[in-house]
């Protein structure tokens, strides 16, 4: 039902590739996210928590030397728990980042981005890209159907392998020999509900199927191909099926505690979309 609607929709996606280093490791976490390009101009949309990330990585690749530093002048372990405490650091604190951008540009170049104001959305623009790509995405201009069959396009489940920690550099860099592939993960479900966002506005929905990480700012679509939105969330619901109990492995008994949970993704709607996009006049197409 979503051979060909997949395959339409693939064609104008573009990965978020992200590396992470936190405090105390040189190991780096690589992260995903899907970006969506609208347009021959490049203009692109994707979740604002994305978006947020080429803000974040500007500000550690300035504070990051310092911290180095500061970290080289402690002569014991106690100055340097008082670092930690100043800096607020712990295992889970991110210290420097990566972002590798899908197109062949000069990192240098000047990145432009809208933030919404209350909604997980943003257009960013890249200063003098042009982008010549067999379809871009057409927004539906009404918003979806409870019922009705919906799938989440994106850049799931990372297959690559792009970056490491220099300590001769001290920063991330590129491999040498990286690992290059990022297969687009598709999830089909249905509209469980309309979703009000903070405003009492009906600005998104609920779909019975997660949005699974690496999807966020990916297309959600109908089996014609039409976009309905894009995933910001999931969510977990409380099933309220509590299982405490004894059962029977082979010939031995088992103890099972178990609380289930459902998951569930949550979309922006394509109206909403539509006005995000009038409002900065940004080109796109729509039905």
């Amino acid at each position: 039902m979503y051979k060909k609607s997949i395959k339409n929709n693939s064609k104008y996606l573009v990965p978020f590739v992200e590396g992470i280093k936190y405090y105390g490791s040189n190991e780096i976490e690589h992260a995903l996210g899907t970006m969506i390009i609208l347009n021959d101009e490049g203009d692109i949309l994707t979740c604002k928590h994305i978006a947020q990330e080429f803000i974040i990585n500007d500000k550690l690749a300035s504070s990051y030397p310092k911290l180095l530093n500061d970290l080289k002048k402690c002569k014991n372990d106690s100055e340097r728990e008082e670092l930690e405490k100043k800096y607020n650091l712990n295992s889970s604190t991110a210290v420097l980042t990566n972002i590798n951008l899908p197109f062949q540009i000069n990192r240098d170049i000047n990145i432009e981005i809208k933030m919404h104001k209350y909604l997980d959305l943003a257009i960013i623009r890249f200063d003098g890209i042009n982008v010549k790509l067999e379809n871009y995405p057409i927004f539906a201009k009404n918003i979806p159907e409870q019922g009705q069959s919906v799938c989440k396009l994106g850049f799931a489940f990372p297959e690559y392998s792009y970056f490491e920690y220099s300590e001769e550099v001290g920063n991330i860099v590129l491999k040498k020999e990286k690992v290059d592939n990022f297969p687009l993960f598709p999830m089909d479900g249905i509209v469980t509900r309309i979703v009000m966002d903070e405003r009492n506005e009906k600005s998104m929905f609920e779909t019975s199927t997660p949005g699974i990480r690496g999807q966020s700012g990916g297309p959600i679509f109908s089996p014609e191909g039409i976009v309905y939105g894009i995933q910001s969330f999931t969510k977990q619901l409380d099933l309220n099926f509590d299982v405490d109990k004894n059962v029977k492995r082979g010939i031995n008994e088992k103890k099972v505690t178990y609380t289930p949970f459902i998951n569930l993704g949550v979309g922006i709607t394509s109206k909403e979309i539509i006005k995000f996009l009038d409002e900065n006049n940004i080109k796109y197409e729509s039905r």
